[in-house]
């Protein structure tokens, strides 16, 4: 975890070019790691959660 908020931890180098858009399965992966976050009682859970809803918005859900 302090590796997400260490602003000098590196990250691992991509060895295939980025896509400009999340994959579904990278949103859906997102969305559960704002939905943990969203549940914390902190300025970051607020905006988790935020961020949670507006994702979970644009992306179709797992079922369908």
């Amino acid at each position: 975890m302090d590796e997400l908020i260490d602003p000098t931890h590196d990250m691992p180098e991509a060895y295939e070019p980025r896509l400009p858009l999340l994959t579904l399965t990278e949103a859906h992966e997102l969305l559960d790691v704002l939905t943990h976050f969203a549940a914390t009682d902190h300025d970051w859970g607020a905006q988790a959660r935020y961020f949670a809803a507006e994702l979970a918005a644009r992306i179709p859900s797992r079922d369908t």
